[in-house]
């Protein structure tokens, strides 16, 4: 049953454009918008994140409890719209999962918030368990055997000290278990404050160690496993089950896999031996009590997750993130125009990888890596995360069909949801080559607030998503001077999010980080002013109101930034400063002679 397309009564507050608004109306508000921002208090060639974007700040003081940078403002437009469809739209037209994601989203905003401590015993109702953390070091009917915790915590998508997944194959009932390392980028550590919470607010039994005890250890265990540092593998070593190296990968599958007994001679792949000979030879010294009790805190964090929804806003922010393809869906349908849109924005992506290769092409030194250019010839894009060859709102059917939530219960919801993608990856016949695209679009339990695109390494794919495509980033009407400053100037930055890894040793991580703004925007400015014709500079400026090429090129600069403005820049104020100072276009542009003049050294 098709979802109702709603209009939203006077656009949300501000930016989703209505239909009366004319052609030249929509570019005089981007125009104005980048205009707003900037402040000549600041000087452009010293301080240009300032000069471009200090004014932000006041002028979304109003919404400061909702969003705080422009990415995040394009997620709070976009749930407002998510609210007003589930409000509005009768529950008979929505079709099973888009009822289910209302459940989710009604039962985040109205049930009452748990303390840490109810969220403890919900979770012993719910496992039958006992809490290591409640448990006597002496006790005699409990066993500390922090394999077995985490193995019943990976169920709710708890992934530590090791990664551990499985893999179907797509001609037999079977699946091949893999070890893995963590990704350490996303790696939190445990703080002292939260610890000093958990003692004041779970009491705990005679026998046990206390929270400050405990953190004593954690601090320094955290700091050393933070530091393992080992070399990167893409092939798996693989083993049967009972040739596996370390007791404690048995023990971990035999818990993961219970009831079902292990064949010796099941198939286990392990991606990197030296770190799991590493992680072996770190855990060494620390007892089963201490490990235990770790595993079960930091599966605790998730509680913090959870609890992350003061406003129904956020309520939305993370129903999208638990369901990402379902609210893509709806949003999709919700807007039939970007369907239009789709060939255009596809087009200014691969003119951006063009740009880009075109510019890394400048290099004569031989300092960018060959890598770096077998990757852009690959290179490819996806607007939306939802499958473009098939039926989406079927596919989706299927897909959540096994999964009932209530509106009346948050945390137990998140509970059915978390075990609900663990089973669906363990045993679902999607998990195959044929359908990576679709469901690489695993839910996030993280509070992501930001919509921007993400890059998928092992397809070369960048996705989309469609509430990007809205001011100021993105309208069907906006002239290519606004669409080339905005999005294009976004896509060739992000492009190098694909370089980062390629070549740890040769090119790292940093200097990725630090040519990609330099290039990306230099690639997006070259590519728009360089065939840009006199004709069209003279329609500019008489739309506009301007009188000079160096205008029209002021007004380029400021949008290409505008998507960085946030309350607090200290970061991105020095990435976009450094950024500019490197490009000669700039400097020429604000008349930068003292830029010009120490670059002579």
């Amino acid at each position: 049953m098709k979802i109702c397309v709603l209009l939203l009564a006077a656009s949300l507050g501000a930016v989703m454009v209505s239909g009366e608004d004319d052609h030249k109306t929509i570019n005089e508000k981007q125009r104005s918008l980048l205009m707003d921002n900037f402040d000549t208090d600041f000087r452009p060639c010293t301080t240009f994140y300032n000069y471009a974007c200090y004014k932000w700040s006041e002028n979304h003081k109003a919404k400061r409890d909702n969003y705080t940078n422009v990415a995040e403002m394009l997620n709070y437009e976009v749930n407002l719209e998510l609210m007003e469809y589930f409000e509005k739209t009768p529950e008979s037209n929505m079709p099973g999962f888009v009822k289910m994601v209302k459940d989710f989203f009604v039962s985040c905003r109205e049930t009452a918030e748990l303390t840490i401590l109810d969220f403890m015993h919900l979770l012993e109702r719910q496992e039958n368990m006992k809490w290591a953390l409640f448990t006597a070091d002496n006790s005699e009917d409990f066993v500390f055997d922090w394999t077995a915790i985490a193995a019943r915590f990976r169920k709710y998508g708890f992934n530590y000290l090791f990664r551990s997944e499985a893999k179907k194959s797509p001609d037999a009932d079977k699946f091949t278990m893999y070890f893995k390392m963590p990704n350490f980028s996303s790696f939190n550590y445990i703080f002292h404050f939260e610890m000093e919470e958990y003692n004041r607010t779970i009491p705990l039994p005679s026998g046990t160690m206390n929270f400050e005890e405990l953190w004593e250890i954690i601090d320094t265990f955290e700091d050393k496993f933070r530091e393992i540092k080992v070399p990167k593998e893409t092939e798996p070593t693989m083993f049967k089950f009972h040739e596996l190296p370390y007791p404690w990968m048995q023990s971990y599958l035999k818990a993961l896999l219970h009831p079902q007994a292990i064949d010796p001679d099941m198939e286990v792949g392990v991606y990197n031996m030296a770190y799991m000979a590493t992680l072996d030879n770190f855990l060494k010294p620390y007892d089963a009590i201490f490990l235990a009790r770790y595993i079960e805190l930091r599966f605790m964090q998730i509680f913090d997750k959870l609890n992350q929804r003061s406003y129904p806003s956020k309520c939305m922010t993370i129903t999208k993130n638990i369901f990402p393809m379902a609210t893509e869906y709806i949003y999709g349908q919700m807007h039939p125009e970007l369907v239009e849109e789709v060939p255009k924005i596809k087009q200014i992506f691969e003119n951006m990888v063009r740009s880009v290769n075109k510019s890394l092409h400048l290099d004569v030194s031989g300092v960018i890596p060959k890598a770096f250019f077998d990757k852009l010839e690959t290179m490819h894009m996806k607007v939306g995360n939802l499958p473009q060859e098939r039926d989406a709102k079927d596919l989706l059917e299927s897909y959540y069909a096994q999964l009932k939530l209530t509106p009346s219960d948050y945390y137990l919801n998140n509970l059915e949801i978390m075990k609900f993608y663990f089973k669906f990856w363990q045993d679902s016949k999607y998990a195959v080559e044929d359908d990576m695209m679709f469901y690489q679009n695993k839910p996030n339990y993280d509070y992501e607030a930001d919509i921007e695109p993400t890059y998928v390494a092992s397809m070369n794919l960048f996705i989309y998503p469609l509430g990007l495509f809205r001011p100021p980033v993105y309208h069907a009407d906006f002239e290519d001077i606004f669409k080339q400053s905005s999005l294009a100037t976004l896509m060739a930055v992000r492009i190098f999010d694909a370089f980062l890894g390629v070549d740890d040793d040769g090119f790292p991580a940093d200097d990725v980080k630090q040519i990609a703004g330099v290039i990306g925007l230099y690639s997006s400015f070259e590519a728009f002013f360089s065939t840009l014709t006199a004709e069209e500079i003279s329609r500019y400026q008489t739309m506009f109101g301007f009188t000079t090429l160096q205008q029209l090129k002021e007004m380029f600069l400021l949008g290409s930034v505008h998507y960085k403005c946030e309350w607090i820049p200290a970061s991105l104020q020095h990435y976009v400063d450094s950024t500019v100072s490197h490009l000669s276009a700039f400097t020429e542009v604000y008349d930068c002679k003292l830029n010009n003049y120490v670059k002579m050294f």
